[in-house]
C-alpha cells in the first residue's frame, strides 16, 4: 500500500516546475508517525509478551481483548496459554548454547547466504529506484 501511494504522489509531482515538486513527497512523509503512533497507543499488548514476562493474568486479558467472543464457540484461553507457555519453554531450550557466529557455521551458514542474498537482490535490481524511472522519461 506504502508502494501504491508513493507511485501516486510522485506521479502527481513530477511534473510540477516549482519547489513544491519536492516538497509535497517530504511533507506527506511526516504525516504517517501521527496515526501510526495513535495505533500503537492503542493496540493491546501481546499475549506472548506477557507470558515471556510471566503475567499470565495480563496475557490472559490480552488474549480476551485480542479474540471476538461471538466467534469463538470453542476457546478457552487458559489453554491457549498453556500453548505460548509451552511454545515459549521449547524456544528457549532450542536457544541455549547458541551464538552469533552459529550463523556462519554449517547449514546455518546456507541460510544465512540465502537471506542476504533475498534481502541484497531487492536493492540491486532497483526497487529503490523505480519511482524515479517515470521522471527520467519525462525530461
Amino acid at each position: 500500500m506504502g508502494q501504491f501511494i508513493a507511485a501516486g504522489v510522485n506521479r502527481a509531482c513530477v511534473l510540477r516546475e516549482d519547489q513544491w515538486a519536492y516538497r509535497i513527497p517530504f511533507a506527506i512523509q511526516w504525516v504517517w508517525p501521527i496515526p501510526i503512533a495513535i495505533g500503537v497507543a492503542l493496540a493491546p499488548e501481546s499475549p506472548w509478551w506477557h507470558v515471556r514476562r510471566g503475567d499470565k493474568a495480563g496475557a490472559r486479558a490480552a488474549l480476551l481483548r485480542l479474540t471476538s467472543p461471538g466467534r469463538a464457540v470453542n476457546f478457552n484461553p487458559d489453554e491457549t496459554i498453556a500453548m505460548i507457555e509451552h511454545t515459549n519453554e521449547m524456544e528457549k531450550n532450542m536457544k541455549e548454547g547458541t551464538r552469533w557466529r552459529d550463523l556462519f557455521k554449517g547449514s546455518d551458514l546456507r541460510r544465512t547466504e540465502i537471506v542476504c542474498f533475498a534481502w541484497i537482490a531487492q536493492t540491486i535490481c532497483g526497487t529503490n529506484i523505480m519511482g524515479y524511472l517515470y521522471v527520467v522519461s519525462q525530461h
